[in-house]
């Protein structure tokens, strides 16, 4: 019955010609949101948030998210907030929370988790959603699960997390008032430490398939580029990345896609962006990603609710992302290092386009 709930909750058809289009932009940016919305002449656009993972308190009591979320959903049609959520405090050593009140320096883990140990906060987590109005958003619970950079990396420990997230679903839609909050299993792209689909978790307990997609990658002869390569080069290594790694690889969207089907559940990319690394395994200033990317989440064919850009630059760190202007918003105002890339996101994802 579920993929039939998640229609009707959304008024999404199963092949909508146009999926719904989504923003992350900093934490609690929902002025940034709208700023992005205002950049593409678009009435609306979906948030995306990130809950805080240094703490239990956060994971349960997001309040400095939820009390701004809340009323920004329900101030304006058209509006949906999509929330990860960490499912395990701490660093990703899983020594523990680093701080609040609960289990202060605890080791955490995926057996403990399985076994119903943290059930009580995703209890408390499901009871404020739902009394912060927000008993509609889509969760991303553990996301990036097969990457070792969280705690809940599940390298060797794919049973484990299935089973957790089976524990963290059955304890959260057990909670009046949640029934229209949506489940989005969310591997990275490609196999990363080990096949994502070796957690699937049972389709009973996933409403949405999610993918995050980024043009980076190791593969031999594409990035980096040597130095002065041409443009016809350059453009000639964007291409390869987007056949034989974004859509060609064991685990790339042509894999993804057939298994959302298989299952019957609706695809999303949660995540995705352009990318300049200081390693140079990333594409740069790639309108080629764009255009692809466009015409794949709006392939009717792919089944694609929703996908999100990650509109950021990370401080202190080599991904850089941000495709808008930034005229003002908070933590935005360096602007975009992607002039190509820019003009044809906002050519091809202006309303009306």
């Amino acid at each position: 019955m579920r993929p039939m709930i998640l229609l009707l909750l959304l008024g999404t058809p199963a092949t909508a010609a146009e999926p719904a289009l989504g923003v992350y932009r900093w934490a609690n940016g929902t002025a940034n949101v709208d700023a992005f919305a205002k950049w593409l002449d678009r009435p609306s656009v979906w948030g995306e948030d990130f809950i805080g993972g240094e703490s239990w308190d956060n994971v349960q009591w997001p309040t400095w998210w939820l009390k701004e979320w809340g009323p920004w959903v329900h101030a304006k049609p058209g509006r949906r907030l999509v929330l990860a959520v960490p499912i395990l405090a701490g660093p990703a050593d899983r020594s523990g929370p680093v701080q609040g009140t609960k289990d202060l320096k605890v080791p955490v883990s995926l057996e403990k988790g399985a076994a119903g140990t943290y059930n009580h906060h995703f209890k408390q987590l499901a009871e404020n959603l739902v009394a912060h109005k927000l008993g509609d958003v889509i969760l991303r619970p553990g996301w990036e699960f097969n990457g070792g950079w969280y705690a809940w990396g599940a390298k060797d420990k794919a049973k484990l997390f299935a089973e957790y997230w089976r524990q963290i679903v059955k304890t959260m839609r057990a909670v009046p008032g949640t029934g229209k909050i949506l489940f989005c299993w969310n591997p990275t792209l490609g196999d990363q430490d080990f096949p994502a689909d070796e957690a699937w978790p049972g389709d009973e307990f996933v409403d949405i398939v999610g993918i995050d997609v980024y043009d980076e990658t190791w593969n031999k002869d594409t990035y980096p580029w040597a130095k002065g390569a041409t443009d016809d080069v350059i453009l000639a290594r964007q291409k390869k990345v987007w056949t034989e790694w974004i859509m060609g690889s064991p685990r790339g969207l042509v894999f993804w896609t057939k298994f959302a089907k298989d299952h019957k559940k609706l695809l999303a990319i949660p995540e995705w962006g352009l990318n300049r690394r200081k390693d140079g395994h990333g594409g740069g200033d790639n309108p080629h990603f764009i255009e692809r990317m466009h015409a794949f989440v709006n392939d009717p064919t792919n089944n694609v609710l929703f996908h999100c850009y990650f509109d950021v630059n990370v401080p202190g760190d080599d991904h850089r992302h941000q495709l808008s202007p930034g005229d003002g918003e908070k933590g935005l105002k360096d602007g975009t290092e992607f002039p190509r890339a820019a003009a044809r996101f906002q050519e091809l994802f202006k309303a009306g386009k």
